[in-house]
């Protein structure tokens, strides 16, 4: 090891997102993970996220920024950045910048990276053009400020094309959302160009950034997941009774449209074992709607809603689950809730063809389509099938340790250093 390596053994670390606690979801579980891996290490890690009105951290090591009030993605507060912000940051003296997201706080990270001088690293946790259809004022508004903020930080000439008057007011529909989509991977290929090098939790991701024109160097590094937490787990202590002979399918994830949680509620429709249930775990802006799909199928003593649940709880959960299932459809990138499914050792139905991470190994099933009936055939055929079950918990045990946490975040530190020996030497 040279001597510039050995100066930086012991890292200086900044994560900077858009979102964080009190949210859960996969970004924030993922920042968590590598937090916690890195402290291990020996690291001291920080995170930079907008202020929470109502919630406090107790952690030092949690910089909140000032924030407005979102109105278009449940109420989460957006980062407030201005001129010279980057220099509140120099007291910190950073050995490397992690940005997360690619918006208000992403453009900050690469205004204090620049300034201190020091690498930027940034991951691509989601495919944000995919959600234009579900949530399109929230994508569009966030594409359209970091286009105004693009050509001011980085120095570059704007992003989105000049459209006159006249050719706005004939954009239509499927139009306007294919033309945001073609901006959403211009804008966040840029960034990523801008930066050092950048993340992708899954290969096909990685695939597409660099198809649509990211120069930098692309990483895979799957997310990580805390295996122990899992292992030690106890059914029993799941939030819900489960009856004797109960099956439950349980299914951890915000209840929004694109998760396709309608999916899975069709599914128990079709499902013919008779004591099979459907456990969707989370909370979300689309569960009214859900309770009513259940309703108006006729299957409301099928499907159980948790409501919000904590990361113990969780664990729980799918220790005392039969299957877990996720029905979003070429929107994910890497969930995190497959790598806590075999965490706990329990088996994958899942629809998308591109999800590969963690789901190689025997531990999971692709239904034969998308739709709920298809789902039904696979779950009925598994809920059959205890030898298979068994099978596939114990391939899905071997799968999370490649993927646990300790394991994983020796690849991210390893890439800090060379970052910081190539930027330094």
């Amino acid at each position: 090891m040279n001597m510039i390596y050995y100066e930086y053994l012991f890292m200086r670390i900044a994560f900077f997102t858009d979102d964080y606690l009190p949210h859960v979801h996969g970004v924030t579980t993922s920042i968590k993970n590598y937090r916690e891996a890195l402290e291990a290490l020996g690291h001291e890690v920080y995170i930079i996220a907008p202020k929470q009105p109502g919630y406090e951290d107790h952690d030092d090591h949690i910089i909140r920024m000032p924030s407005l009030k979102n109105f278009a993605f449940e109420n989460r507060p957006t980062s407030v950045i201005y001129p010279g912000l980057a220099r509140k940051f120099d007291k910190y003296e950073f050995d490397i910048v992690h940005s997360h997201m690619q918006f208000y706080l992403g453009v900050l990270a690469h205004s204090v990276a620049k300034r201190q001088n020091i690498p930027h690293v940034t991951s691509v946790h989601t495919l944000y053009t995919e959600m234009l259809e579900d949530y399109p004022f929230m994508i569009t508004a966030g594409l359209i400020a970091v286009s105004f903020g693009f050509p001011v930080v980085f120095k570059t000439k704007p992003i989105l094309p000049f459209r006159s008057v006249k050719e706005i007011r004939q954009l239509k529909g499927e139009k306007v959302v294919t033309i945001m989509k073609q901006q959403g991977w211009r804008l966040c290929v840029e960034f990523a160009n801008r930066t050092d090098a950048c993340i992708s939790p899954s290969r096909h991701l990685g695939e597409l950034l660099v198809k649509n024109g990211m120069t930098v160097p692309c990483h895979i590094f799957p997310n990580s997941v805390d295996t122990a937490r899992y292992r030690q787990a106890k059914a029993n202590d799941s939030p819900i009774q489960k009856k004797a002979g109960e099956k439950y399918v349980v299914c951890v994830a915000r209840l929004s449209l694109e998760k396709r949680q309608r999916t899975l509620i069709e599914a128990m429709k079709y499902a013919k074992h008779p004591d099979v249930k459907l456990v969707l775990a989370g909370g979300g802006p689309a569960e009214a709607e859900l309770r009513q799909t259940a309703i108006e199928l006729g299957v409301e003593d099928r499907v159980i809603f948790t409501g919000m649940v904590g990361a113990n709880e969780v664990a729980s959960l799918l220790k005392q689950a039969d299957l877990f299932a996720l029905a979003s459809y070429h929107f994910d990138n890497q969930p995190m809730t497959l790598l806590e499914a075999a965490a706990a050792g329990t088996p994958v139905v899942y629809c998308d063809e591109r999800l590969a991470e963690g789901l190689e190994g025997g531990n999971a099933v692709l239904t034969s389509g998308i739709e709920g009936e298809d789902f039904a055939a696979t779950i009925d055929d598994l809920l059959s099938n205890d030898e298979k079950r068994a099978e596939m918990a114990k391939a899905a045990r071997k799968i999370a340790k490649e993927y646990d946490s300790n394991t994983m975040v020796k690849r991210l530190e390893a890439l800090y250093l060379e970052m910081i020996d190539n930027m330094r030497s």
